[in-house]
């Protein structure tokens, strides 16, 4: 049976303008130096490997970095007026590739990215020049979810590109990559940005002074999350899980628990780790008597959470958590996993 041609996803152009300019970026003013002296010189690694929390700017900075390789006039980094500027600017440009969760056919997104992807999208298409520009960029997000097979498969492309191909891969954790994969990229590891970068940020957008506390309490450092204190579906999904980490050791609590396991099975699994992984931090927090860092605003719900597991269940949670991106890459259901995580001690 002949393979299906896939159809090229279509963006609407009007709706997109997304920050190419190193300028544009919030932090991260040493990597990027570092990046632009690479760029500068000609000597940028043609496999780069971004790391860091969901938010930091990982995807950003790789967008920027791709820009940069074809602009016409770069400064090193993208001028954001020339003609490729704007087409990259616009996620038109024909040589920027984004490999990413592709949709099953149940048409909902995969929990990894395959084999077969990793051939058709990548493979087959750097054995072609650039369309347009003088390098052909594959970002790859969230590399970590790429199974073994797909690691696998990319290795020689990785270690031996040709030469107009770029590869930036992004993830949220450099372990979550097979270590020959590690081995053949540059990682460039983004850290939680300083309080006064985030402030600033914070005036930028306008934030009224009641909101500006827990605005930087949720982000964390992390500017794509600056707007997480009032995005109601995070919201929603947050007093789930703080519902399941108080509740979920109680057996006559499970009538209640059950939509809740239901709906964040629903949920992108990376999400709900990540976040999750979030609270049971704040939660040991307070348990030891600190203040959260992030998640302010919940503190007596953490607070009663770690007197229903306690310090050392809190612990073992936290290890589960640690290991769910390998586990997701097994492709594993989502609502075992969650009742995995959450109903046992």
């Amino acid at each position: 049976m002949a393979k299906k041609k896939k159809e090229p996803v279509e963006i609407p152009a009007q709706d997109i303008h997304i920050p190419i300019r190193f300028e544009e970026l919030i932090g991260h003013g040493a990597q990027v130096a570092s990046i632009s002296r690479g760029l500068e010189r000609g000597v940028l690694p043609q496999s780069l490997l971004l790391t860091g929390p969901a938010g930091v700017g990982k995807t950003t900075l790789a967008r920027m970095i791709g820009a940069a390789l074809e602009c016409q006039s770069p400064r090193p980094g993208a001028c954001g007026t020339c003609g490729p500027c704007r087409k990259a600017a616009r996620r038109l440009h024909p040589d920027l590739r984004e490999i990413t969760f592709e949709r099953n056919d149940k048409d909902k997104l995969r929990s990894e990215i395959v084999v077969d992807q990793a051939r058709d999208d990548v493979l087959e298409p750097l054995a072609l020049p650039p369309y347009e520009g003088g390098r052909l960029v594959f970002l790859i997000e969230p590399a970590d979810a790429l199974n073994a097979n797909a690691q696998n498969a990319l290795l020689k492309a990785l270690e031996e590109p040709p030469a107009y191909v770029q590869f930036i891969l992004v993830a949220a954790h450099a372990g979550g990559l097979l270590p020959t994969v590690r081995s053949r990229c540059q990682e460039i590891a983004l850290q939680p940005v300083s309080a006064e970068e985030m402030t600033k940020a914070l005036d930028a957008r306008g934030v009224i002074a009641e909101d500006r506390e827990l605005a930087l309490a949720m982000a964390g450092g992390c500017p794509g999350l600056l707007e997480a204190y009032k995005d109601k579906a995070l919201l929603d999904l947050r007093a789930g899980l703080v519902a399941l980490m108080g509740k979920g050791l109680e057996a006559a609590a499970f009538p209640d628990l059950n939509p809740v396991l239901e709906a964040l099975a629903k949920e992108p699994p990376r999400a709900v780790a990540g976040l999750a992984l979030s609270l049971n931090r704040d939660a040991i927090r307070v348990g030891l008597g600190l203040t959260p860092r992030l998640h302010l605003d919940q503190k007596d719900a953490l607070l009663a959470a770690g007197r229903a597991r306690g310090l050392g269940g809190l612990q073992r949670l936290a290890d589960r958590l640690a290991e769910a991106p390998a586990q997701l890459n097994r492709n594993v259901n989502p609502r075992l996993w969650l009742d995995r995580l959450f109903l046992v001690p």
